[in-house]
């Protein structure tokens, strides 16, 4: 994981150059990545704002379908609130130094909340299947709110069963982690050198 620079041996073939503190960048290529990366988590925290505003004020949109938006906005929000700004330093430097404690939060929200997204698209393809398929018994139940939740909390429920337990736990019962030392701990990345060009 992270980002390389590259330089040529004698050969001239190019392989990863890592120093002992970490991933070294260019100066440029931080500050492009960083105002890049500080884009995203502003369009993407922005964009869905919007949409969880939307749905709060205009009481016209609360409909069965909305809701299932209104999940995909939350997931996604988060994501772009939370995991993607914790996850730039460690991007940029290829150090996490935000201490075990955050790194096993941040592994839980990023795998929840990039399920929930997952699922939530998955919910929001069905739901538009049944009103094509089932389109009169569907008109009758979308403004039946407690079945939309229900589904919104199975979303969110599914997607932390799937990774959540075994993040948390798997260093109790196992007796060792197995996330990379590099995910948790302020140790540099060591990559594999890559294989030679043939010519």
């Amino acid at each position: 994981m992270g980002a390389h620079i590259l330089e040529s041996n004698s050969s001239a073939n190019l392989t990863p150059a890592v120093s002992e503190a970490g991933i070294v960048l260019p100066g440029y290529l931080v500050v492009i990545f960083s105002v890049l990366m500080v884009t995203l988590v502003i369009v993407v925290v922005a964009g869905n704002a919007l949409v969880i505003m939307a749905f709060i004020v205009d009481k016209t949109l609360r409909n069965q379908s909305n809701y299932f938006f209104l999940n995909l906005a939350i997931s996604d929000f988060l994501v772009g609130a939370f995991c993607i700004p914790v996850y730039i330093p460690y991007n940029l430097t290829g150090r996490w130094m935000l201490g075990k404690g955050l790194c096993k939060v941040w592994l839980v929200m990023d795998y929840l909340l990039c399920s929930a997204s997952v699922f939530n698209i998955v919910l929001i393809s069905y739901d538009r299947f049944l009103s094509v398929t089932r389109a009169v018994k569907y008109r009758a139940q979308r403004n039946i709110t407690r079945q939309a939740v229900l589904k919104m909390v199975a979303v969110w429920l599914l997607a932390f069963l799937l990774y959540g337990p075994a993040i948390i736990f798997w260093e109790a019962i196992v007796g060792q982690s197995v996330v990379p030392a590099h995910e948790c701990y302020a140790e540099p990345v060591r990559d594999k050198p890559l294989p030679r060009r043939i010519e």
